[in-house]
């Protein structure tokens, strides 16, 4: 995955000793370790959220505004490189970053007030599951939440134990792992907000990162092009029918079949009649299998393209099959009507020659 900041996942975290760090940058301790802000380091590689240079902006102005808040240290380890014991902050860089920047605008800071884990909890698995739990209070954004899953992937931490860790679902690893895989170019529209991480994981699922990345840049040229500078799912190119599924083909299917068993079906044109027989005869078999007994026009086939099985009505040893729904389309001579149409689901009959023998009993009178 492409990552504005890298990971050095072959380099352990050499501790040091938090006395001799805090005394050698003229550090004291009351409660809390007050360090000068210039005695303290800064790794990318130890924060899991990027640096974002306007959020240091509002905080630099809140320190020169009201001064830095003492209730809130600045969580740092102790590493020991080049052979110096140094403080490096982890936690709380954008308090650190502003705290910084006020002072070279001339807010009069010190001191800063920090907090020094342990030695022995200090390894790269804990800092990121750290900067991802004690960053609970601001959401980590999906993809700062994928670089992190990644790491840990990388670090050989199973799936359940970063479930576990971190406090989310499986199906929330598998999205951002979409996510962490995707093109840099999609990254860089979620970064900038252009299009949400929703919308960006639901177009790799369904259509795979590189045809996603084609449509959402499609989206945010046309959307340029008049004005606008965010992507919802409306803006995206709904996908082009280029054959038709099983499901479609069965709704279609159903459709068909409903149009031929409707009361009225023999007042259509002479040509509609036939095309409806042309296209429904060679499934002759399975829609009869299809039927449901007693209501022709709700006869369907399941999820799964199998006919359900319906009852139907064998004919006798003549080929002759009782009428199993009447239908009388309308009109009436005395206490008779003018027509009936009887429908039978029947089972089908074979005469010695393998020859369909199929017959309704009763003619339309």
């Amino acid at each position: 995955m492409s990552k504005s900041r890298g990971l050095a996942l072959d380099e352990p975290i050499v501790t040091g000793n938090t006395k001799a760090a805090v005394k050698a940058a003229g550090g004291g301790s009351s409660d809390l370790w007050t360090v000068p802000p210039s005695a303290l380091h800064y790794d990318s590689r130890d924060n899991v959220r990027s640096l974002d240079p306007e959020r240091v902006r509002h905080v630099a102005d809140l320190i020169k505004a009201n001064g830095y808040d003492r209730k809130k240290p600045i969580g740092c380890i102790v590493k020991k490189v080049d052979g110096e014991d140094r403080i490096y902050v982890y936690e709380g860089q954008h308090r650190y970053h502003g705290a910084l920047l006020a002072i070279s605008e001339g807010a009069p800071i010190e001191r800063l007030p920090i907090v020094i884990d342990e030695a022995k909890s200090v390894n790269r698995v804990n800092l990121i599951i750290a900067g991802v739990t004690n960053n609970d209070g601001e959401k980590l954004t999906p993809l700062e939440l994928a670089a992190a899953v990644v790491e840990l992937q990388l670090l050989d931490v199973d799936q359940a134990t970063i479930c576990k860790r971190l406090g989310i679902s499986d199906q929330t690893v598998r999205d951002v792992v979409l996510l962490a895989n995707a093109p840099e170019q999609i990254h860089s529209l979620v970064r900038s907000k252009t299009v949400s991480s929703t919308l960006a994981i639901e177009e790799i699922r369904q259509h795979g990162a590189k045809k996603a990345l084609d449509r959402l840049a499609k989206a945010v040229s046309n959307a340029k092009a008049s004005g606008k500078y965010k992507i919802t799912k409306k803006a995206l190119e709904k996908p082009a029918i280029d054959k038709i599924s099983a499901p479609h083909a069965k709704q279609l299917l159903q459709a068909l079949h409903a149009v031929l068993h409707d009361p009225f079906f023999g007042k259509l044109s002479p040509g509609t009649i036939t095309g409806v027989h042309t296209a429904l005869m060679p499934l002759a078999d399975l829609l009869d299998a299809a039927l449901k007994k007693g209501s022709p026009e709700t006869a369907h086939i399941d999820a799964e393209g199998d006919p359900n099985d319906y009852a139907v009505t064998p004919p006798d040893e003549h080929g002759n099959v009782e009428p199993s729904e009447i239908f009388t389309p309308g009109g009436r001579r005395g206490d008779r009507p003018l027509a009936e149409i009887r429908i039978a689901q029947y089972a089908p009959g074979r005469d010695s020659d393998g020859k369909r023998t199929d017959k309704i009993n009763g003619a339309a009178e």
